[in-house]
This record gives structure tokens, sequence and C-alpha cells, in this order.
């Protein structure tokens, strides 16, 4: 990995399992563009009610040239009571607006 992941953890506890498929997500992303420069991930958990339950959120900041790439995923439903599916879900949208920033870059 070339790039330098910050990830930050807002009321949650920091897990090194979640830090690992944090960098391996991060690293599935510089596959797909291997110019990123820098990749801050944010893990937190909003606010907690008791009826729709704890749900996470999970932020990608992804500098590239000429851009930054922000990636704020919250689900309505409770998907996202379970992180790791938070964090897929955050990954598939920094993933899909990664492809569309080479596309555009492709066709300039």
């Amino acid at each position: 990995m070339k790039v330098p992941v910050q990830i930050t953890y807002r009321d949650v506890d920091q897990s090194d399992a979640l830090d690992e498929r944090i960098h391996f997500k991060v690293q599935k992303l510089e596959e797909t563009f291997d110019r990123m420069t820098s990749c801050h991930v944010v893990v937190e958990k909003p606010h907690s009610s008791h009826a729709q339950g704890n749900r996470y959120s999970v932020h990608f900041g992804i500098q590239v040239p000429g851009k930054e790439i922000m990636v704020r995923r919250d689900s309505a439903d409770h998907a996202h009571e379970d992180v790791y599916i938070a964090l897929k879900n955050s990954y598939q949208a920094a993933r899909r607006q990664l492809k569309d920033y080479v596309e555009k870059m492709r066709n300039h």
C-alpha cells in the first residue's frame, strides 16, 4: 500500500480487525486508481437511538490530483447496524466515484 491512510474513530472503539479491513479496502481503491495521494476514513456512530438502534457511518476522503473525493454513506435501514456493512457500502460508493473520476480524466 503506497497511500497514507488515516483512520479516525468517533464514538466507536478502535479495532485492529476493522483497521485491517479498512486498509484492505483502501488497497482495493488503489488498484482502481494508483495515483491517489492520501485517504482519510472516519468511522462513527453519529447518535444512538433506542428506536432506531446503533447505526454506523463510514466516510472516505480521498485525495487525487486536482480533486478531493468525499463519500459519506448514511443508511435509513438497519443494514448499517453492522460497521462492516457500513464500510462495504461506503467503499462501493467511493469506488464508483473514483471510477467516474478516472473516466473523466481519460476523456480529457
